[in-house]
């Protein structure tokens, strides 16, 4: 997937609790991103390392320079039927 300079983008791993998401983020050149993720597994052995690399993905694209964080408040809404209104902080 090739991601071009300036678009807008989140990016997302996960299901149910292990859900991670980023974002959102300004690229800020073309980049491959299928070809960044193929070399950052290759040092990998084991499946769970996976899961584990990409929760560190945006933080490595955002330290080689590809992306920029983008300024926006992230509000939860809720779940399980549940209202919980807070604002998210981001680690990033």
């Amino acid at each position: 997937m090739i991601v071009k300079a300036g678009e807008v983008i989140c990016i997302a791993s996960g299901i149910f609790e292990n859900y991670d998401r980023a974002g959102p983020f300004v690229a800020t050149q073309d980049f491959d991103l299928d070809s960044f993720i193929a070399e950052a597994m290759k040092p990998l052995t084991e499946k769970w390392e996976v899961s584990s690399l990409f929760a560190d993905i945006p933080r490595v694209l955002f330290d080689n320079g590809l992306i920029t964080k983008l300024p926006c408040r992230k509000i939860y809404l809720g779940a399980m039927g549940e209202v919980d209104i807070w604002e998210e902080q981001d680690d990033l």
